[in-house]
């Protein structure tokens, strides 16, 4: 029996190399959104089920490159999104990938 319930078990899941906890997939953050639809002139109705996944971006704090993914297409293909590294192996499912830095409300999206 194992009593140390403190103490947390490695998982067989790929963390980042001496880094932070990868991001799971979440919602488009509005300005980006926004910006799919206005500047891009991409379906409104598309673009907001899109989910994108994150990481730091150097050393800013409040700047991350993203990468967009269509969640239904993963689902069809039966792959699970967990967090960035998950596409590092999977391009096909990458729509669009850029950096979004929320200080100085820039992104940049290709």
């Amino acid at each position: 029996m194992n009593w140390k319930f403190w103490k947390k078990e490695s998982q067989n899941e790929p963390l980042a190399a001496n880094g932070p906890k990868l991001a799971k997939p979440k919602e488009l953050p509005e300005p980006v959104g926004r910006k799919m639809v206005t500047v891009m002139k991409l379906d409104p109705d598309l673009v907001w089920s899109l989910k994108y996944v994150s990481r730091p971006l150097g050393d800013r704090r409040n700047a991350s490159e993203f990468r967009i993914f269509n969640p239904e297409s993963a689902h069809i293909k039966g792959i699970t999104v967990k967090n960035w590294t998950s596409l590092d192996d999977l391009p096909d499912l990458i729509l669009y990938s850029g950096s979004y830095d929320k200080s100085s409300n820039s992104i940049d999206i290709h």
